[in-house]
């Protein structure tokens, strides 16, 4: 597709003039365009600037603090955004998920993991997926209101984000498994067993030939579907250092420095952390927020240093409290 067609349909979009066979043909066009070769020609100090300066310019004109909140745009809302997106693309300066979220919100999306290798990936509720060895993950781009669904073939640790309205819902082989806010492991090999892991919290797990069963903390099942079996039992240590190794999972910290736990939270979180007073780098915090949300985590900070944080999407505020 040429940059002219692009903005035709994507201006045909904005007005809600497209039928259901153009816009899975803007869609479609979206997924597959490669955004890497518009950068070749800066200089490598350009790069990052330029990317957020363009996409600060975009969510400006969309005139919200995160591109991923979904909701309707009036129509003069919807002309400008049709009018950046295309200047930007055209430039060559913005990533094009960050034009999915806006045209197609709720459309299915992938995430994969090479042989020998471990990704993670941040869904759009917080939750964290490590996928692992030849996995992949299915999943909405952005969770409807009523619950979180992906699909996993292969093997991931889950960090799913506590959210009690909605539950986050694992579909593995024939094994369905159900959660509100909890952390485990999941793996399917090719005998057709699937295997979980309960390392924080509580699943419920099910499927058409077995009944629904609850797997608590430091418990695990292996479910068989040639024999239509579970077997329950408990990870071992081994089994879990396994599990979370290769990850950012464990994050307990004993007299340990803010400076190495701010990196830490950076690096999992894939956030900015911004100190008002340098002098807190040097604090010292024991604390355990494995299988924290960003928002639990820096609310643990903040009462035991007393620190006053603002979170506001990627960018983290840290000051003494006044």
């Amino acid at each position: 597709m040429h940059n002219k067609e692009f903005k035709h349909l994507l201006d045909r979009y904005t007005k809600g003039l497209l039928n259901e066979q153009e816009m899975e043909h803007l869609e479609k066009w979206l997924d597959t365009m490669e955004d890497n070769a518009a950068f070749d020609k800066l200089p490598p100090e350009e790069l990052s600037s330029a990317k957020e300066e363009m996409f600060s310019r975009l969510q400006q004109r969309i005139g919200q603090q995160q591109v991923k909140t979904v909701r309707m745009f009036r129509p003069a809302q919807k002309v400008a955004v049709a009018a950046t997106i295309a200047v930007i693309i055209v430039a060559g300066y913005i990533w094009r998920t960050s034009v999915l979220d806006i045209v197609a919100p709720h459309r299915t999306t992938y995430a994969y993991s090479d042989k020998g290798h471990i990704r993670k990936h941040i869904l759009s509720d917080g939750s964290i997926v490590w996928l692992k060895g030849e996995s992949k993950l299915t999943f909405p781009a952005v969770f409807n209101k009523n619950e979180r669904p992906v699909t996993l073939e292969g093997e991931a640790l889950f960090e799913v984000a506590k959210d009690a309205k909605r539950p986050f819902v694992v579909y593995c082989g024939s094994l369905t498994t159900g959660v509100l806010g909890t952390s485990f492991n999941i793996r399917k090999n090719e005998k057709g067993e699937v295997a979980i892991s309960v390392l924080t919290g509580s699943v419920v797990v099910g499927s058409k030939s077995t009944k629904e069963q609850i797997v608590k903390t430091n418990e695990s099942i292996i479910y068989s579907e040639v024999h239509a079996s579970v077997v329950n039992g408990h990870p071992s240590r081994t089994d879990i250092h396994e599990f979370i190794r290769g990850t950012e999972y464990d994050m307990a910290f004993n007299d340990a420095s803010m400076n190495n736990v701010i990196q830490k939270i950076e690096k999992k979180f894939e956030v900015k952390i911004n100190l008002e007073d340098t002098a807190i780098r040097k604090h010292l915090i024991t604390a355990d927020m494995t299988d924290q949300s960003l928002e639990h985590t820096m609310e643990m900070i903040s009462q035991a240093l007393n620190l006053d944080i603002t979170i506001n999407d990627k960018m983290v505020l840290i000051r003494p409290k006044k």
